[in-house]
């Protein structure tokens, strides 16, 4: 089909998410995952060395890493964190070191997101248009235009949107690839396929997924074309399926020759080719020995939902196909990993934290941050199906959208990985494409409503810019009321720092800084001149204090921070957590008047250095959870890009906050 006349508003379209997308990567600050994306990607490159962070996907660092690799940014090449396979330790010097400027690095790595994101909704508008003719592609490529989803991780240097972009790929090239099997079709299918595989290990839900179309195709009765250089045979009965399935063995090998490819035909992680030593060893991913796992809060206490960690399916399989080497060395270290870590990952839900996560976190994070309007078009676009008098056609045609959904979902509800509305990324796509029903099958009778849905949509987006990581609807109180619900990557990712340093600027004056952040940007680099406080697990400063003092001043709270997500005191303030307070408090005050080498511990022994820092530490994470409960009862006088909470407390407030006699 010609799509002449919506052309123009389709480019128009994409060229806005592109400048909307461009100015976001440019102001947001360095969101957590992304140094350890540009600074793997970049090792890849430099020195083919893939034994960095193995577990995101090799695809989207490499492509991350090709901007300062074709400029000649410097790399550091050597050193423990290189010999480590530490990508944190390396990328820490690889951005902040000296003379290391690193926006210079991030921003371009940024556009090839950018990039990414403007394929991804071509290709959704193109879709949504064979179905439901140029009017509904349109529906579709606006809302994802100003997706505020899409615009977020469009404009970061992550592997989530490269994830979203080869789930719609693949799923389009498969579902066209079982209605005629041509050259053309098959390498489309196998290219679509070899890019979701390296981008994200969750790639593994799409087999089910082909194998789910393949029964529907095959039960409809409809000859299926081949065609080979000028001949095209017209299969029926059993050699329908033969061809698929050769179709789909073809598909395979090369998707499996792909991943080779991507790691250099090379079976060993290491650069030459000798024996790999990952960040964390192999007995370790591979969980060879069972065990219990669960956190450790400050008053001695282990979670409740400790985990007893053993092999499973994916350690056996990842074993077997590592004897036999059927994979690259790095691509079976990061499926491994990947399911290690999903088998338990603390996480913040209204309130709770858990290790195991919810059943119903990304249900309530899909209601809480798809905009209004957007899910008002999916029930439309749902009625519009069901008064058609042809539904089982129609529904045939969608069953792509609805394979896709019914996977994910299952996979994301059943999920321990309860980090971030992040992962629900690749159902985006689907969902706008799904929503440009509407256009089709209900034009004449809600076409006016339809239409100022898309405008409501298009102003929820434009209100959050570029702050577009944070947004949440009206269920959620929108922004400022989303951290009652979802922090990390959902909300607050350490993407403020740019912002708050300009409101420091403007509002500080002499005010003593106090900051708690949680990230892996630098407040060095905006040259914030701030005490630390509570983020010890963050904050890599050999300079940093165990427990400094606290005074008046502006204290400066990331929203994961203030619900203490990644400290040892989480959840209600408790008697263990009030009475632990007391004791090393009241220890401190005994102890501070005399020289550090004459301290003793609560027992009267002298005391080293090393667990006189331990004590210390653990006192510094009580008395922040100590002030946390005090400032969640109270307003903040500020809200930095929706993700950092500023209180000026003064002297008085902070005795009231920290008192050692209740």
């Amino acid at each position: 089909m010609t799509f002449r006349r919506s052309l123009p508003f389709a480019l128009l379209a994409l060229a806005a998410f592109a400048v909307m997308a461009g100015l976001a990567a440019r102001h947001t600050g360095i969101t957590f995952d992304e140094p350890a994306h540009v600074t793997a990607g970049r090792a890849y490159w430099q020195a083919h060395d893939y034994r960095f962070q193995p577990e995101n996907g090799l695809l989207p660092q490499r492509l991350e890493g090709l901007p300062a690799e074709w400029s000649h940014e410097p790399f550091p090449a050597a050193g423990n964190a290189w010999r480590d396979a530490d990508v944190w330790g390396v990328a820490r010097t690889y951005l902040f070191g000296p003379g290391a400027d690193a926006m210079r690095i991030v921003f371009p790595a940024r556009l090839v997101s950018v990039a990414l994101g403007v394929l991804l909704l071509a290709l959704a508008w193109r879709w949504s248009a064979s179905l439901w003719g140029e009017r509904g592609g349109l529906v579709t490529l606006v809302l994802g235009a100003f997706c505020p989803h899409l615009l977020a991780h469009g404009s970061l240097a992550t592997s989530d949107l490269a994830a979203a972009l080869g789930f719609t790929a693949a799923l389009l090239a498969w579902w066209r690839l079982l209605h005629r099997v041509t050259p053309a079709r098959l390498a489309a299918a196998a290219l679509a396929t070899m890019f979701l595989a390296l981008s994200k290990y969750s790639a593994a839900l799409f087999a089910p997924i082909v194998l789910v179309l393949a029964a529907l195709r095959l039960a409809r009765r409809a000859d299926l074309p081949v065609r080979c250089g000028g001949h095209v045979w017209r299969l029926r009965g059993v050699f329908r399926a033969a061809a698929l399935g050769g179709a789909a063995l073809v598909v395979a090998l090369l998707t499996w020759a792909g991943i080779w490819a991507g790691y250099g035909f090379r079976y060993s992680a290491a650069p030459g080719g000798g024996e790999a030593h990952f960040a964390m060893p192999w007995a370790e991913v591979l969980i060879e020995h069972t065990r219990p796992s669960g956190s450790v809060m400050a008053d001695g206490v282990t979670a409740r939902d400790e985990v007893e960690l053993r092999p499973g399916i994916v350690q056996h399989a990842v074993r077997w196909a590592r004897d036999h080497r059927v994979l690259p060395e790095a691509y079976l270290y990061g499926l491994a990993f990947v399911d290690r870590f999903s088998r338990h990952r603390l996480a913040y839900f209204a309130g709770e934290f858990r290790e195991r996560g919810w059943i119903e976190f990304f249900p309530a994070a899909f209601l809480l941050k798809t905009t209004l309007p957007a899910l008002v078009l999916v029930v439309l676009a749902s009625l519009a199906w069901k008064r058609q008098p042809r539904r089982a056609r129609l529904a045939y045609r969608l069953a792509p959208l609805a394979a896709l959904t019914v996977a994910y979902w299952t996979a994301a509800i059943f999920s321990h990985l309860n980090i971030g509305h992040r992962h629900l990324l690749p159902l985006y796509p689907t969902l706008y494409v799904f929503c440009g029903a509407v256009a089709a099958l209900a034009w004449r009778r809600w076409g006016a409503l339809a239409m100022v849905l898309v405008a409501w949509h298009v102003v929820d987006s434009l209100a959050v810019r570029p702050h577009y990581l944070t947004f949440f609807n009206g269920l959620a109180g929108g922004p400022a009321g989303g951290h009652r619900f979802l922090v990390d990557s959902s909300l607050d990712w350490g993407q403020g720092l740019p912002d708050l340093r300009r409101w420091l600027d403007a509002n500080a004056g002499s005010a003593r800084v106090y900051l708690s952040y949680f990230g892996s940007d630098e407040p060095a680099r905006f040259a914030l001149r701030a005490t630390r406080i509570g983020d010890g697990y963050f904050d890599h400063s050999p300079s940093r204090q165990v427990l400094p003092a606290l005074e008046s001043g502006l204290y400066c709270i990331s929203a994961t921070m203030l619900h203490r997500v990644y400290t040892q005191v989480r959840g209600p303030w408790s008697d263990g957590y009030e009475a632990e307070y007391l004791r090393l408090a009241r220890w401190v005050i005994a102890q501070q008047a005399k020289p550090l080498a004459e301290w003793r511990g609560s027992d009267g022994k002298p005391i080293d250095d090393l667990s006189r820092k331990l004590e210390l530490s653990r006192l510094a994470q009580l008395r922040f959870g100590r002030l946390c409960r005090h400032l969640e009862r109270r307003a903040p006088d500020a809200v930095v890009a929706n993700s950092v909470f500023v209180y000026r407390l003064s002297d008085a407030e902070l005795e009231l906050a920290l008192r050692i006699d209740p």
